[in-house]
């Protein structure tokens, strides 16, 4: 075997950092117990984007079957700044009488991670 005393040996080190959108929320549960029908309560959720890039979300309904719409968003869908946050207000408005409404919100974050949120009223 030959031996080539001109070779010479480079060595080349990559590095990356991987960055992803990641938010968190200021709730898990909400409950807006007993209500009139006719009255209307709304409770606030905080989304932050822990990441230092923009996360865009999309809130679906996990369990509607379209018969109940006492619970709602402010917004379904939204872009987070790098370390911002974003408010939305859930509103109960109750249509029945004796009627128990429990609806989970899932916030799918483009991606990233994924939030569930459920409500009770």
């Amino acid at each position: 075997m030959r031996e080539n005393k001109n070779e010479i040996t480079k060595i080349l080190k990559l590095s990356g950092i991987g960055k992803f959108p990641f938010i968190t929320s200021s709730v898990e549960k909400i409950d807006f117990e007993s209500l009139t029908v006719g009255k209307t309560e709304t409770k606030p959720i905080k989304l932050r984007n822990n990441s230092q890039v923009e996360a865009e979300y999309k809130i679906v309904r996990v369990n509607d079957d379209g018969k109940d719409a006492s619970i709602v968003l402010s917004c379904y869908e939204g872009k987070i700044p790098p370390s911002g946050s974003e408010d939305i207000t859930v509103t109960f408005e109750p249509k029945t009488a004796g009627l128990v409404t429990n609806t989970t919100f899932s916030i799918n974050v483009l991606g990233g991670n994924e939030i569930k949120i459920a409500t009770t009223g």
